[in-house]
């Protein structure tokens, strides 16, 4: 096989001296918080709101955004260098956040925004409901958002372990993610009453799932979001158990910023009555603001965690697998775009044609080959050109190709799904979404900027 052997690139200390001096380095706030934080915000508030449009949900959406965050992530900690100098910078975080985040989807939160209006719903189609205080409503949603941010923020910290991760590390892992989510769940099962809404009054009614439905899916809404929130807390614990404080204070402060966001957020319940004559989509107004949570927790961590510090290019550990980072790196692309480019094609023909059964068949026939393909063709290409573990030059030379590639195709897709073009309150979001892709697309050129004249400092 071909060993792609290149000339050693500038020290990544060296590079980190010059730029202190300019005013870019470790104590950078600019360009460690403000604009990590508005980037990741700007792609929540774009890739959230899609996340329940036609096409999504659930899954699929959160996928649709975790790819994005986890290409934006990857490509702005990234040095032009062999040596990296923040430690969260590897090129798995693009899988480890699409796939995070995404499972994340996988639970529902639509018997919540109701409490907000003092309202437990017994049977909506019947229009019986039951006073309730708001103070659920809050407390759901933080007790919602912190996993639903959090796991992606668990998945991510995997990616830069302080000291090396054994497999019986991994089964002692899995095994405090399993054991917190277990214990919640008996914890549920046995005294409901913590947990479930008028309990003690309603009981009769929680007992009969046919007459009274939505009491259903509030169990299951309830079980699964606290099923996640023992998953996160198992996860944290075994980082605190290895000392792992950078790991812990990552998934520890994605966690409880979105919680907290969420929570405030109240589902936009509060926009309906501050304007009760307008008919604009408030829940989509919600959903942004979800996303734009979400972003900020993220970029609020990315300062907390993963500041340049040009010792770890000589204390960190070395990857000795490189070629493994970029089947990685290109295979979370491909999953995440791949996937992402099947639900727009399909929520676009539901908005214009009718039948998303039918096209999502259809779709499916069409990229699923392709996303097929191009996974052999990826493994076939790190095959036959791969790198050596000593490899001293940058890894990924056309970042900026890459992360470009993602903004534009994601943006695309929320164009596609956004409509008909006939309606105001769907024209305002494509509007918005072309505003947003300006902010991101503006950092993102900024950072190249930034990194390329670094790279010419020595």
């Amino acid at each position: 096989m071909n060993q792609t052997r290149v000339a050693p690139a500038p020290p990544v200390q060296a590079i980190a001296r010059e730029s202190e001096a300019k005013g870019q380095g470790t104590g950078d706030v600019i360009h460690d918080l403000l604009l990590p934080t508005l980037l990741f915000a700007a792609l929540g508030g774009m890739t959230w709101a899609v996340r329940g449009s036609s096409g999504f949900g659930a899954v699929n959406g959160c996928l649709f955004a975790g790819v994005t965050w986890g290409a934006a992530w990857w490509f702005i900690a990234r040095d032009h260098s062999a040596a990296q100098a923040r430690r969260y910078s590897s090129g798995w975080i693009i899988l480890a956040l699409t796939v995070g985040i995404g499972i994340s989807g996988n639970r529902g939160w639509m018997q919540w925004p109701s409490f907000f209006e003092g309202h437990l719903q017994l049977n909506s189609t019947q229009g019986k409901f039951a006073p309730v205080s708001k103070l659920y409503g809050f407390a759901w949603l933080f007790v919602a958002g912190v996993p639903w941010a959090g796991l992606g923020a668990c998945f991510l910290a995997w990616c830069a372990p302080s000291k090396p991760v054994r497999l019986r590390d991994w089964l002692f892992r899995s095994f405090c993610g399993v054991l917190s989510a277990m214990v919640l769940r008996l914890l549920f099962d046995s005294f409901p009453e913590l947990f479930l809404p008028l309990y003690n009054t309603l009981k009769a009614q929680y007992a009969d799932p046919v007459a009274y439905p939505n009491l259903k899916r509030l169990i299951n809404d309830d079980k699964a979001a606290l099923t996640h929130l023992g998953l996160y807390l198992g996860f944290l614990s075994f980082e605190a158990i290895r000392k792992d404080w950078k790991n812990v204070i990552l998934i520890g402060s994605v966690g409880l910023l979105n919680g907290f966001g969420w929570s405030l957020c109240q589902n936009w319940k509060w926009a309906a009555t501050l304007w009760p004559n307008s008919h604009f989509n408030w829940w989509r107004c919600w959903e942004s603001c979800g996303g734009i949570s979400i972003g900020l927790a993220y970029g609020l961590a990315y300062f907390l965690v993963n500041r340049r510090d040009p010792s770890l290019a000589q204390s960190r550990i070395p990857d000795r697998s490189p070629n493994l980072e970029r089947f990685a790196a290109f295979f979370g692309l491909i999953l995440g775009l791949g996937l992402s480019l099947k639900n727009g094609f399909k929520g676009w023909a539901n908005i214009y044609i009718g039948n998303e059964d039918h096209w999502n068949r259809v779709t499916w026939m069409i990229v699923g080959p392709l996303m097929a393909a191009g996974l052999v063709l990826l493994m076939f290409h790190i095959r036959s050109r791969r790198v050596s573990a000593d490899l001293a030059a940058d890894l990924f030379p056309h970042d900026v190709r890459t992360i470009g590639l993602v903004l534009l195709t994601q943006n695309a897709i929320a164009q596609l799904v956004t409509g008909p073009w006939t309606e105001w309150n769907e024209v305002a979001f494509n509007i918005y979404y072309l505003l947003l892709l300006g902010i991101s697309g503006t950092i993102v050129l900024h950072f190249d900027y930034v990194k390329r004249t670094e790279a010419r400092l020595v």
